[in-house]
């Protein structure tokens, strides 16, 4: 029940959609949403929340870019980069208070270690993505860049899941600064 007065701009619109969308997935994963569920929550129909979107399927990935972009254009803040520990840790302090968007991650990326589900090869291109850039940051650091590399993203997602099971126990990024010191 959209009236031409409580209609938002399509920019607008699409933002609500994806933080709603990121809201419910990161509580239900995938299999447990439903764009019904998104739609109600905007105060839209399923055809509405579609128009956006196209399909269940292309939500959930735009979801994900869009979240890449936010975290690529945070990490990067018109500054050159630094030291590769200074930007690893400004990723696990932006990180620490998107409780959110790290639940939608580490449910999603479980989820997606069935080939079948839609995302899958969306992490396969992501966690390559990392692996490279890690291993450029660890690079000149003494060791195998590469298997440094699998180390901090083995630590960033095992940290950001002990961190959402034990909200009041596990300080993220004092966990991580302590452990990526050892390893770099």
């Amino acid at each position: 029940m959209n009236t031409q007065t409580n209609r938002k701009p399509t920019g607008e619109r699409r933002r609500q959609i994806l933080d709603e969308a990121i809201r419910i997935v990161g509580r239900r994963g995938y299999y447990g949403f439903s764009v019904q569920e998104v739609a109600e929550s905007c105060g839209l129909t399923v055809a509405g929340v579609l128009h956006h979107f196209g399909t269940k399927e292309k939500l959930l990935i735009a979801l994900l870019e869009d979240r890449d972009r936010r975290d690529a254009e945070a990490v990067r803040g018109g500054r050159p980069p630094g030291d590769p520990i200074e930007v690893l840790h400004d990723i696990v302090v932006r990180n620490s208070t998107q409780p959110e968007l790290i639940r939608l991650y580490t449910v999603l990326r479980s989820e997606a270690l069935y080939q079948e589900h839609p995302a899958y090869d969306y992490f396969r291109t992501r966690d390559q993505r990392a692996l490279d850039w890690f291993a450029q940051l660890a690079a000149g650091r003494g060791g195998d860049p590469r298997s440094t590399a699998r180390q901090l993203l083995a630590l960033m997602g095992g940290l950001e899941e002990q961190w959402l099971r034990f909200p009041g126990e596990v300080d993220l990024v004092a966990e991580w600064d302590r452990a990526v010191t050892r390893i770099l």
